[in-house]
């Protein structure tokens, strides 16, 4: 029995020792030097490779069980049309995350009321000029499971006004919700800030379009830390230049990292930070991950699995 680690954009020593730490008698393989695939059980992957030698690469482990997404989206997974459908998919559940991810969007929502960004293209002229202060305090919020609520209710708690949007009907007492496609527009209405914590699925995959940005007034700034693939990257270049919309935060890119020479970079009313709005605990990971690996081995039910249908 061995875990493979199928992972392309960072270093795995961190991960790999510290699974071999907590699973001392297991064998870590970790890609691209994969030697012994028939022992493979357990992949822990993230933007893995779709083919090997013009194969798919999961025709390479014959007794694959079980593979877990290194974090808690599962994209990359989920579309690939040759992963067999009897191999189970988990992924990461970090709790910190939502509260990290509040932390950023009022970060960032503070630092544009405030002109920060602004400010910060003045000191690079060596300009001295003193600007009002934005106004507007309503916000909604797409996407309102754990962290899109945490994220409401921090803004809340600060004094923004807040409502709430989700694909599926959903209640809290502390701010208005609205549901579905018809009452998207209800919920975005003359608002200033648009948060987007959606989830990747069938339905909200380029949700956020021409059409979503011309429900907007051309003061609003929207902040994207869910999944880039909601978000239409044209249609958003199209409607900035449209003045649909006042500017973007982006946290997250259909293709990372985002390419250089991507008209994202050099736009004057978008903001970029490299995925970094929350990042999961190592601890939290290692830990979440040789769990899995423990009751896949003793043929138990895996925690935190994935429904295909529902994309999470």
């Amino acid at each position: 029995m061995s875990i493979a680690l199928i992972i392309t954009d960072r270093d795995l020593t961190t991960l790999s020792s510290g699974l071999q730490k907590r699973l001392p008698n297991v064998n870590i393989q970790c890609w691209p030097n994969i030697t012994e695939p028939e022992k493979v059980t357990f992949i822990v992957a993230w933007q893995p490779p779709k083919q090997l030698d013009e194969k798919s690469i999961w025709q390479q482990f014959p007794h694959l069980k079980a593979i877990s997404s290194l974090g808690a989206g599962c994209d990359s997974l989920l579309g690939d049309t040759s992963l067999p459908s009897n191999i189970t998919i988990t992924r990461i559940v970090d709790r910190g995350l939502a509260e990290q991810m509040a932390e950023y969007v009022l970060a960032i929502i503070l630092s544009l009321k405030r002109r920060l960004y602004d400010y910060f293209k003045q000191q690079q002229k060596q300009q001295w000029q003193p600007l009002r202060k934005i106004k507007g305090k309503k916000v909604a919020v797409l996407g309102i499971g754990e962290i899109g609520h945490k994220v409401a209710t921090t803004l809340i708690a600060c004094g923004y006004e807040v409502s709430g949007w989700s694909r599926s009907q959903k209640q809290h007492d502390l701010y208005a919700t609205f549901y579905g496609k018809q009452q998207l527009a209800q919920a975005v209405k003359d608002v200033d800030f648009v948060v987007s914590t959606l989830p990747l699925t069938l339905e909200t995959h380029y949700l956020l379009n021409n059409e979503f940005f011309k429900l907007l007034n051309n003061k609003t700034w929207l902040i994207n830390v869910g999944r880039g693939e909601v978000l239409n990257e044209n249609d958003l270049l199209l409607a900035l230049a449209n003045n649909d919309l006042q500017g973007a935060v982006l946290d997250v890119f259909s293709t990372e990292p985002l390419v250089k020479g991507h008209p994202f970079w050099q736009h004057k009313n978008i903001i970029i930070t490299p995925h970094i709005s929350a990042i999961t605990d190592q601890t939290t990971v290692i830990e979440q991950l040789a769990n899995n690996y423990q009751l896949l081995t003793d043929n138990k039910p895996l925690k935190n699995v994935v429904d295909r249908q529902k994309g999470y």
